[in-house]
């Protein structure tokens, strides 16, 4: 086993402007011969080739191939192990979903004089556990072709793509961020979650996938509760099917009475069409549809309501717009004459286009009630064989995969937008059934079936067929509208030491911001410092005493206080700097620890115009 470390550098740094983990290997490992090249590259070019994987990312896949292309360019005397594995590693990052730049393997100097030095291998990353996990299945190939063992390439890179969706934040918030990023707007994942930062200091904003800071508890609730959320949606004109809340089985045969037939069957506060059964006429069908909904809802509270005829869409409102819109299809099985309903569906869900994670293009398809449910309605059950070339109807609530958003009717948009309003959601994502969704709702008995906080923007984002809809652009442009500010001043201070110079320097900076009228605060070592306060850090690093003062809501202006070793050890601990000053005594220190890659670190961090003279020697 190859001994190996890693360091992460979780902003600028002297490789990159992105974060980045260094490997590091002893140059016995480093220079020790690689596999034939041929036999490491081809079996990967020959997946990418087959098709047989799912990926929400397609400019990965060129990414991947153009890695492949050059490391088979390379000649097989100058293919060491260390830039194979870190060649391999870019391949699984870019499979993963992150495209990496092609950085070139250095020596590490020893700072002690009894240490060897070691090679480093630098990776970009966006999340260092996922990088981590890209040079390890790298390391597990080199090693099976170096071994000339087997190796299940299709189901490693399942358990890559899985890892990734779990590690990762989700299309969504990456819509969001990407957006933001285009605008040059800083942002800051804040947990491992889906929560984050937009902007800095007092002009930050927050979101949680499509859900922001002004998204309002009472609007969350209200789209909760379906029952409410119909009545109001009724009170303002827009087109709901009728329907009310039943209490057993028998009530619900009972309401279905009542509000005609066919009807819905779901859960009153359903989300993700869990427990939904759909165009039931009969009554057993009801009833066995009361109990899926409870079952599959979890949940109490059951709605009986008018089945309105039409295809899924589904409509997202961002503000006082309707930006995008999408449209659902039938899940159907074809049948051959041999195999049965379950086996054809076994069959179709091989695509390795399906699968149980949200970034999947499609989901799988269960054979669960409600799809037991429509079977009967075709006389068919799941054992059933149906002859060749006959079109089984398994779900009317298919996956949403073509977009749509051209077609929608103006009228159609106004009541989406309206809709979203009086539930009092900023960002909604509205299901709509509709023959034609370029007509009127009402006259085709369209209607807007539901509401729902915090919609994925999957569909918009990456739809299987049409354009993608710039839905992130909304978000973000709603957050920060064209007039508003989103970053605050950042100063750094380089210093050799936290020494009594610098301490003097950095109190003369934050009465200087004072004077001024502005709310200043400073990054030092141990504590953060805000006006007069001071807040003990001790236990954290200074990027994480750095995000703690870019995240106070009143902070107008920072300082932070770097020092050459950190900046090499860990990268610069902020994205950016608008303005550096140099302590007495810091280019000594500079000298010291390599001042050609301390400089190359701050040059990543600050704008052209705003580096100072001497970070180019001059």
């Amino acid at each position: 086993m190859i001994p190996w470390q890693t360091n992460a550098l979780r902003g600028p740094n002297r490789w990159s402007g992105r974060s980045v983990l260094e490997l590091y290997l002893p140059p016995e490992a480093a220079f020790r011969s690689a596999p034939p090249l041929a036999r490491v590259v081809k079996p990967l070019a020959d997946f990418l080739d087959s098709g047989r994987f799912t990926t929400t990312h397609p400019e990965s896949i060129s990414s991947a191939r153009s890695v492949l292309d050059r490391l088979s360019g390379t000649p097989q005397t100058q293919a060491t192990w260390a830039e194979v594995w870190l060649r391999i590693a870019q391949w699984m990052s870019a499979m993963s979903g992150v495209p990496v730049a092609w950085l070139e393997p250095a020596e590490s100097l020893a700072s002690d004089e009894d240490c060897e030095s070691q090679w480093v291998l630098p990776l970009e990353m966006e999340e260092e556990l996922l990088a981590c996990k890209c040079f390890g299945l790298a390391h597990e190939w080199i090693e099976a072709c170096q071994r000339g063992d087997s190796y299940p390439i299709a189901s490693k890179f399942r358990e890559l793509f899985d890892y990734a969706d779990d590690i990762r934040l989700g299309p969504s918030s990456r819509a969001i961020l990407d957006a933001a990023k285009a605008r040059g707007i800083p942002s800051y994942r804040l947990t491992l979650g889906s929560l984050c930062q937009l902007g800095e200091g007092k002009h930050q904003r927050r979101i949680w996938t499509a859900e922001t800071d002004a998204t309002s508890a009472i609007g969350e609730s209200i789209a909760s509760d379906k029952d409410l959320t119909k009545r109001l949606l009724r009170n303002v004109g827009v087109p709901i099917p009728l329907g009310r809340l039943v209490t057993s089985p028998q009530d619900a045969w009972a309401a279905a009475l009542e509000v005609g037939l066919p009807v819905v069957v779901k859960p009153k506060d359903a989300n993700h069409q869990r427990g939904i059964s759909i165009e039931l006429t009969q009554q057993d069908e009801v009833m066995k549809a009361y109990d899926w909904a409870i079952e599959d809802g979890q949940t109490g509270h059951v709605m009986v309501e008018q089945f309105a005829r039409g295809q899924h869409h589904r409509l997202l409102v961002v503000g006082d717009r309707m930006v995008a819109a999408s449209r659902g299809h039938f899940e159907t099985v074809t049948g051959d004459g041999r195999s049965s309903i379950e086996q054809l569906v076994g069959i179709l869900n091989q695509d390795p286009r399906r699968g149980e994670a949200y970034t999947d293009p499609l989901g799988v398809l269960k054979l669960d009630a409600a799809a037991k449910i429509e079977l009967s309605k075709q006389g068919l059950t799941v054992e059933s064989i149906p002859e060749a070339h006959r079109e089984v109807l398994i779900r009317r609530t298919g996956d949403l995969t073509t977009d749509c958003t051209d077609e929608v009717h103006p009228q159609t948009a106004a009541q989406a937008v309206l809709a979203a309003q009086v539930v009092g959601l900023d960002v909604a994502g509205l299901d709509v059934l509709a023959e034609d969704i370029s007509a009127p709702l009402a006259p085709q008995r369209g209607a807007v079936v539901e509401v729902n906080a915090g919609p994925s923007l999957s569909c918009h984002v990456a739809p299987m067929f049409g354009n993608p809809q710039p839905v992130g652009e909304a978000i973000v442009e709603m957050l920060f509208p064209a007039s508003c500010s989103w970053v605050i001043p950042i100063h750094g201070l380089l210093a050799s030491a936290y020494d009594e110079p610098c301490k003097n320097q950095v109190q003369s900076w934050m009465q200087e911001q004072i004077a001024k009228g502005l709310t200043a605060a400073s990054v030092v070592p141990g504590s953060v410092q805000i006006q007069d306060q001071c807040i003990d850090l001790e236990d954290c690093d200074t990027r994480t005493r750095a995000l703690a003062a870019l995240g106070n809501p009143r902070v107008e202006i920072l300082l932070v206080v770097l020092s050459p070793r950190d900046l090499l050890g860990h990268g610069l601990p902020i994205w950016r700097l608008d303005e550096l000053r140099l302590v007495d005594g810091a280019i000594e220190s500079i000298r010291a620890s390599g001042t050609e890659e301390v400089f190359r670190v701050l040059r990543n961090a600050m704008p052209l115009e705003a580096q100072p003279k001497w970070l180019h020697g001059t």
